[in-house]
């Protein structure tokens, strides 16, 4: 790499800028037991109250106690576990904003929808519908309720004559446990198999009487929206089998009952957002599935099958919020109405995720929030006035927050990891970008160390992010604070195929999926290794999922790092193809349509952008990690490259992970996750010496 390719963007080495120290303590993976964690922050049509998931580590079960939280939009006060159990959640309010709705499961019992009423703290029972509920969305008049219910096909009859086998079968016995499947996606990654599952769309009235199963077969639908007037329900769904991922229709059907009416489209990928306030049009997202970087356009369409207007052109900006840490999931897209002419969504820039709202008459964006940190679970109150959401950045994991329209300035309404906060020693990283070969600009961040052994110079880490179509950014990120305490100084980045940063770049990814991330990544650490402060001698390399990839990439073209940790990583892109959970011929990276056929010898760009092609390449001791049950990158893809390695006499060491999926580092068994951090830091601290 030629050191002409860099460009800093500032004077990176002018001051060498020094940890947050707000207490003593240096964050450890033990910590994940003292943080709460929130999500799906709902305000009330009223705008006094917001309803939000709190979750927290419980290492005597092993899981997560999750709650319901009560929070005043007026003075910040918060009633924790309002609804007096754990485990409630998936809410909704009632338009008077004095009640609630919530799933709650029963012991031996699927969930069923329960009311909450804020003056008495009475907690009604409303369903008991068999196969059980979820997704509550409530009428704008508040006389009825649309549920999601799964309708799943029964379990065949066991294969097998039990007179001639001479016994008598249990109940269990007489149904066979033997999956026939004749579709793709028959798997979700965490769910298992999913190809019986059918969720329809029900209705009750407000009292859980009257239920009605509106949709019907052996598809599933996701519902959009009830209409102004509340006579018509908007939903998703796909009713035909595709070889491709992706595909789906809006559909719009009498909530009374009758036959669902598609919305007609010119793209395949259609999903359903809202109605207009007037209930004369629907706003859809439209897009193709055979670009991955794709970005989909905000349509208008009119019900009456005329107007269909683009307000927003296909790949102008990243719908939602796709960065990457591991305080949850993703944070995802929330949108809703304000007025006539106006919706509040989030969105994605470059490091970060803000509210912003689009003007349904020009197509123009206003930031509601600054183009800083993650924003996402947005809500609005019924007069478009008070937007409740979360907010997280580098050294602070989500709160509440609510501002008031059009001008208002953000408010933190919640602080509940202040003590935690208070005590432990956070790093603030320092945001850097270089130029790559093709011009663009690469952006990166330096994160201090802030423990280790007392030195000018710290071992340094590039982690690479997965995807590729996410980002790193500006907001919490345990475990990069965890290697900064035990003394690393920690360099991530948005390489090329990154969201947030524009379609071009995004798509540039995929004619050149290893080396274009490759030429990237190393830009960054050739930048990052002219500090004072980072000791070139010691450096590693880490990532999961693409970046597990990227990580087994790295080291196959470059014996520059001393130490790696590839986790859930993709070896093998052909065999990936036709075997993960999205297995489709719109697959990983470019698929069937750029790259040809995985199966046809001629395909060729398989091998070519294949870590496993360059393995006799790798020199570098690595520890390969996945989860047994993962069936977003399945657990060959580790195998491959690990038996390679050992046939080839390399430093490699497989840690298998039991119970997990993909989302291990995120959302798996608190025990586990504490364990993973510190198997990592062992590897690490073994070749690195912080």
């Amino acid at each position: 790499m030629k050191s002409s390719r860099v460009l800093l963007t500032f004077a990176l080495f002018a001051v060498a800028a020094l940890p947050v120290a707000a207490g003593a303590a240096p964050v450890a993976p033990e910590d994940l037991f003292r943080l709460t964690f929130l999500s799906n922050a709902v305000i009330s049509p009223d705008g006094a109250h917001v309803l939000v998931q709190a979750s927290r580590a419980n290492g005597t079960k092993d899981s997560y106690d999750r709650t319901i939280d009560l929070v005043d939009v007026s003075s910040g006060a918060l009633r924790s576990n309002v609804t007096a159990r754990m485990g409630d959640g998936d809410y909704a309010w009632m338009p008077d904003g004095r009640s609630f709705v919530f799933v709650r499961r029963l012991p031996k019992q699927k969930g069923q929808l329960f009311r909450y009423t804020l003056a008495t703290g009475a907690v009604a029972q409303l369903t008991h519908i068999t196969q059980g509920v979820s997704s509550p969305v409530v009428s704008h008049d508040g006389t009825r309720i649309a549920l999601s219910v799964d309708v799943p096909d029964p379990a065949p009859a066991a294969h097998i004559d039990f007179a001639k086998a001479g016994f008598r079968p249990s109940d269990a016995q007489k149904k066979s446990d033997i999956n026939t499947i004749d579709q793709l996606f028959f798997e979700t990654n965490g769910q298992g198999y999913t190809y019986r599952d059918h969720p329809h769309i029900w209705i009750v009235d407000v009292n859980g009487a009257s239920p009605k199963q509106l949709t019907s077969g052996t598809w599933a639908e996701n519902f959009d929206a009830w209409s102004p007037d509340d006579k018509t329900i908007a939903f998703d769904s796909l009713r035909y089998q595709s070889p491709d991922a992706g595909p789906s229709d809006v559909y719009l059907v009498a909530s009374s009952g009758g036959t669902p009416r598609k919305i007609e489209s010119t793209e395949v990928g259609n999903g359903g957002l809202f109605f207009s306030t007037d209930g004369k049009s629907f706003y859809t997202f439209r897009a193709g599935v055979r670009d991955a970087a794709e970005q989909p356009a905000f349509v208008s369409n009119s019900l009456d099958g005329g107007e269909i207007r683009t307000i927003v052109a296909k790949d102008q900006v990243t719908w939602g919020d796709s960065l990457l840490a591991d305080m949850k999931e993703g944070g995802g897209l929330c949108a809703a109405p304000l007025d006539a002419t106006h919706v509040l969504l989030n969105l994605d820039g470059p490091g970060y995720a803000n509210l912003r709202t689009l003007d349904l008459n020009g197509g123009t964006f206003s930031d509601v929030t600054a183009p800083k940190g993650e924003a996402w679970s947005c809500s609005v109150s019924r007069d478009g006035k008070t937007v409740a959401y979360l907010y997280s950045d580098f050294t602070h994991p989500a709160d509440i927050y609510v501002t008031t329209m059009p001008n208002g300035a953000p408010r933190r309404l919640t602080n509940v990891n202040e003590q935690y906060l208070a005590k432990a020693t956070l790093a603030t990283p320092q945001e850097f970008s270089v130029k790559d070969r093709a011009g663009s600009t690469v952006q990166a961040w330096f994160m201090p160390a802030t423990g280790g052994k007392p030195a000018a110079k710290h071992p340094t880490l590039l982690n690479i992010h997965g995807g590729p179509e996410t980002q790193f950014g500006n907001t919490f990120f345990m475990e990069f604070q965890y290697l900064a305490a035990l003394g690393y100084n920690v360099v991530f980045c948005d390489p090329a195929g990154s969201t947030g940063h524009g379609y071009a770049f995004e798509e540039s990814l995929e004619n050149d999926y290893g080396d274009a991330m490759f030429q990237d990544v190393q830009a960054v650490m050739d930048a990052a290794v002219a500090r004072p402060d980072v000791d070139a001698s010691r450096l590693g390399v880490m990532g999961g999922s693409y970046g597990g990839y990227a990580t087994l990439w790295v080291i196959s073209h470059t014996d520059r790092y001393k130490v790696a940790v590839a986790e859930r990583a993709v070896s093998f892109l052909q065999s990936e193809n036709l075997a993960a959970d999205f297995a489709a011929k719109n697959g990983l990276g470019g698929g069937y349509y750029t790259w040809g056929p995985p199966w046809d010898p001629a395909s060729t760009t398989y091998a070519k952008f294949s870590p496993l092609t360059y393995v006799e390449n790798v020199h570098t001791p690595l520890l390969i990690l996945h989860s047994d049950n993962d069936t977003r990158a399945p657990i060959d893809q580790t195998l491959q490259e690990f038996t390679a390695l050992k046939v080839l006499g390399r430093t490699v060491v497989y840690v298998a992970v039991p119970n997990e999926d993909h989302d291990l580092s995120r959302t798996g068994a608190p025990i586990h996750r504490v364990e993973r951090l510190h198997i990592i830091a062992d590897w690490l601290n073994k070749y690195l010496s912080p």
